[in-house]
């Protein structure tokens, strides 16, 4: 069974090289799509299959049996579905309306991209913040339906506001990248466990995070190649992402240690809620901005968040470990559950 050191090793090298992949990627897309267009346009199928591979990975990680766990702990539960699923929505819109009234599409990409909470990377950097990673596992289940359940909603009533969209090819694409892949990974956990056989082993065996992180690396590279002539056009859309993006990340970190404060939780916990309050799923908003949206800028928007989003999670590791040093909340730690335990 894998050791607690052991994950945090195997967590501290992918959030090492995560950066990097991530720019290569996009280097070799841009490149294809300069040297070889034709073929770089027909790289579309492999973004499309790539992000269900990635989510059906993320989705591994999710089991149901720890759900209620999260209730017991309502403080920095019901913090971190408050500010994910109420607030956030609210300052994504805000967001676009001071800096992308005249940029709708970008102005829905970026809508997109925050309404969705991260269900894998907040993981990561909570457990290297030595945040309360037994917690965070229990919310990864509400984290997923409740993104299921709001997403065609937030779509439909934010950016419905600033394009015309289609509820139907949205609750589709909902279907195809979020409930089937969570499926299929409860089949695979259903058959893994008729065998005997844990899912942390076999993800060990497989390398399974190398994997992920090599198919994301293939769908960020097959994205910017086939939208490299949509770029090449629109470069100002990095720079217009780029404010807001920041914007978002700041505000989030700041509302995370007021509430933190205010509800006087443990430093443990504070870490957790700055790290699910600040990752977004790139993955499934990715997904949907190419499945449901005509205009190729709302899935360039997404794919710019995470170049933004790696660099500010890593400087915010290093401030939460700072203010852990300064003393700013209690170092105890809540009772683990038995069902965290059995999560080992």
């Amino acid at each position: 069974m894998t050791t607690t050191s052991e994950r945090q090793q195997g967590l501290a090298l992918l959030d090492r090289i995560q950066p990097l992949l991530l720019l290569s990627a996009i280097a070799i897309g841009l490149v294809l799509a300069s040297v070889s267009p034709t073929f770089a346009a027909g790289l579309t199928p492999l973004v499309t299959i790539g992000v269900f591979l990635v989510i059906y990975f993320i989705m591994l990680g999710v089991n149901t049996g720890g759900i209620m766990h999260a209730f017991t702990r309502w403080k920095p539960t019901g913090l971190a579905i408050g500010i994910n699923f109420l607030v956030t929505p609210f300052i994504a819109w805000m967001l676009g309306f001071l800096f992308l009234q005249n940029d709708p599409d970008i102005w829905v990409g970026l809508i997109l991209y925050l309404v969705t909470p991260c269900i894998g990377w907040y993981l990561v950097f909570t457990e290297l913040a030595k945040g309360d990673v037994e917690l965070g596992i229990s919310l990864l289940f509400w984290n997923v339906v409740l993104q299921i359940v709001l997403l065609p909603v937030y779509m439909a009533l934010l950016a419905g506001t600033v394009v015309q969209i289609e509820i139907t090819e949205m609750v589709r694409s909902v279907i195809v990248f979020l409930v089937l892949p969570l499926a299929l990974a409860a089949a695979t956990r259903w058959v893994l466990g008729r065998y005997a056989i844990s899912v942390d082993d076999a993800a060990k065996k497989i390398r399974l995070p190398y994997l992920k992180a090599i198919t994301l690396m293939v769908v960020i590279a097959a994205m910017f190649a086939s939208q490299g002539a949509v770029l090449f056009e629109n470069p100002a859309v990095v720079l217009k992402m780029m404010l807001p993006g920041v914007a978002f990340f700041v505000i989030a970190l700041v509302m995370a240690i007021a509430a933190a404060r205010l509800f006087r939780l443990s430093y443990r916990e504070f870490a957790l809620l700055v790290f699910t309050t600040t990752a977004r799923n790139s993955e499934v908003s990715l997904a949907i901005a190419v499945s449901a949206f005509a205009s190729p800028l709302v899935a360039l928007t997404v794919v710019i968040g995470p170049s933004i989003e790696l660099p500010v999670l890593i400087l915010f590791l290093r401030i939460v470990l700072l203010i852990q040093q300064k003393g700013w909340f209690s170092p105890a730690a809540p009772a683990v559950s038995p069902f965290a335990e059995s999560k080992r």
